[in-house]
């Protein structure tokens, strides 16, 4: 089943995310990443993922997220500033 992981990070906006992703690598090279999306509101970053299942996402995040985190030295900014929202997908469609 589909995992859905929404991140609202308050005080970040596109470029930061851009930074990360320069950091992690493309997209197509992460496994399991169904679906991602970013885009700003206001002060607050929002980042949208898709995942073939929360253990793809748990497993990113410990492999690739984090140690970018720690290595840009924003690990603990992130945490503290940030909201999420995560849950199974009841369905999933991709044009």
């Amino acid at each position: 089943m589909a995992f859905i992981h929404i991140a609202k990070s308050k005080g970040f906006d596109l470029e930061d995310a851009q930074r990360v992703q320069d950091k992690v690598g493309p997209a197509e090279t992460i496994d399991g990443l169904l679906v991602q999306a970013a885009g700003g509101d206001g002060d607050t970053l929002v980042h949208v993922t898709v995942w073939q299942s929360k253990a793809h996402k748990d497993r990113y995040e410990a492999e690739r997220l984090l140690p970018v985190f720690q290595a840009l030295g924003v690990a603990a900014d992130v945490a503290a500033s940030s909201e999420f929202t995560e849950c199974d997908a009841g369905g999933l469609y991709i044009r």
